[in-house]
């Protein structure tokens, strides 16, 4: 029976073996082609799905009436990245970039996160999708520079359980908004825009942000104004050196001495010791200082020595007292002075102190009972604030300031003061971002009827107006009663 080989020969001992016996096999035929195969495969089944993920999007934004421009497969930075936009809807409620995913399973959001929940070979997998939301947020970011006007992320939910996320809300930055609402939330969103407005805003971001079909010469020819523009808005930034009469010369520029270190040590240890040496005799005088405080006081204090009585009875003093207590004898014909009546008024009641100028009256609870979201507190340098991510100043929804007393600049709680009433302002949120603001000056009335509530300290409640996806009017509403909760 002939040997059979089971290691790898070389060409020579394989011509050996040949003659000599079998050479058994040892590998798998096309295996490394075959893995690679089913990479291929699986790439482009991911591509597939985010193809139909975005026909899917782009046939909900047809829906979107007239005055609205909706353009596709966008460069972000042309001639200069390949990153592409895949839906951009300009209308009279903003600018908008959509991100279409068009994810397996079910999408949900937890405690400020987005996740995924997808089956695979029969177990349940669940994963992060943070870095979608990082890439939305920073695309539109990155657009808003550019086009000079705020740019709204959004991240569509294209999936086939999409249904399920339920309403479109905020989740760090980017709104989560499932396909089949996307065209009634896009309209539904307040107005920041005319429609006069509209044409010449959306020419900007199509001239801004081409098609990924765009011809690669007029690309490059894009990217190379772009970075010679910015180059030049840098050097136009720069003040020009004054030019001094006379003729041009050279002088020797100098440079400062350094002092040296050992010097700067010396300095420092002179003046350690010296602050030392002060510190020592201001202790050493110490005791004498107050001996002489104490003597000072106990002989300006002492009153003079009483003379007591016979057999050790009370002293001269006491007499004087006694006989100063009984009633004075009164001359004929005088009239009898008449007892004083005690005082029948009462004490006035002290009045209420306004307590310290903090918001410890709001709770967690309470904002969530007037804005209708789940909040947790978040740290801030001054007042209180609550967010939908505990300690995440990007998801803050509501900020309370509380103050003792105001300055006269500060018009809004002047205002207040001067005219009793609740004063309303816009203003921006820890994001930059919309919002509306109540001020109210201490004392001031802030809900009347039945129950008023008046302001205890000077306050000021911020909404985040766009993060919230409400009207101003709504905001307004929310910031009163949240002030009224934390003066009750």
């Amino acid at each position: 029976m002939k040997p059979h080989l089971s290691v790898e020969l070389e060409p020579k001992d394989a011509h050996r073996a040949r003659r000599g016996g079998t050479i058994a096999a040892v590998g798998s035929p096309g295996g490394s082609a075959d893995e690679h195969a089913k990479q291929l495969i699986d790439e482009a089944g991911k591509w597939a799905a985010g193809a139909e993920g975005e026909r899917r999007v782009a046939a909900a934004l047809e829906s979107l009436p007239s005055g609205w421009t909706v353009v596709h497969d966008r460069l972000l930075r042309p001639g200069r990245s390949e990153a592409n936009l895949d839906h951009i809807a300009v209308g009279p409620t903003g600018i908008f970039l959509i991100d279409a995913k068009n994810r397996a399973g079910r999408v949900t959001e937890h405690e400020g996160g987005l996740f995924q929940h997808r089956v695979r070979e029969g177990r349940t997998e669940t994963v992060s999708l943070a870095a979608e939301l990082k890439k939305v947020h920073g695309m539109a970011a990155y657009m808003a520079a550019e086009a000079d006007r705020p740019v709204t992320p959004v991240l569509c939910l294209a999936g086939s359980r999409a249904a399920e996320f339920g309403e479109p809300r905020m989740v760090r930055g980017v709104w989560v908004v499932p396909v089949t609402a996307l065209a009634g939330w896009l309209r539904a969103r307040p107005a920041v825009m005319t429609s006069e407005d509209v044409p010449s805003v959306a020419t900007r971001v199509i001239t801004d942000f081409p098609s990924t079909t765009t011809d690669p010469t007029l690309l490059a020819a894009m990217a190379a104004a772009a970075t010679s523009g910015k180059a030049q808005a840098r050097h136009s930034t720069r003040t020009p050196r004054p030019v001094r009469p006379g003729p041009a010369r050279s002088l020797p520029t100098r440079q400062p001495r350094r002092v040296p270190r050992f010097v700067r040590k010396l300095v420092r240890l002179t003046l350690g010791l010296l602050v030392l040496a002060a510190s020592v005799l201001f202790l050493a005088k110490l005791p004498a200082i107050l001996t002489a405080g104490v003597e000072r006081l106990a002989g300006s204090g002492n009153p003079p020595a009483a003379t007591a009585g016979p057999a050790g009875t009370a002293p001269d003093a006491s007499v004087a007292t006694a006989k100063s207590s009984q009633p004075k004898a009164t001359k004929p014909g005088a009239a009898t002075p008449k007892p004083a009546k005690p005082s029948s008024s009462k004490p006035k009641a002290a009045p209420k102190p306004l307590g310290p100028p903090d918001c410890a009256n709001a709770s967690a609870a309470e904002v969530k009972a007037v804005i209708h979201r789940t909040v947790h507190p978040v740290v801030t340098s001054q007042g209180c604030a609550w967010g939908t991510r505990l300690d995440d100043p990007s998801t803050v929804l509501v900020t309370i300031n509380v103050f003792s007393s105001h300055e006269a600049w500060d018009t809004n709680l002047a205002t207040s003061a001067k005219q009793k009433r609740v004063v309303f302002s816009g203003g921006y949120d820890a994001a930059y971002r919309p919002a509306t603001t109540v001020t109210v000056a201490a004392g001031q009335p802030i809900l009347q009827g039945s129950k008023p509530v008046r302001a205890r300290s000077d306050i000021v409640v911020k909404v985040a107006t766009d993060k919230l996806g409400i009207s101003d009017d709504r905001a307004r509403a929310m910031a009163v009663a949240i002030a009224a909760r934390a003066n009750g």
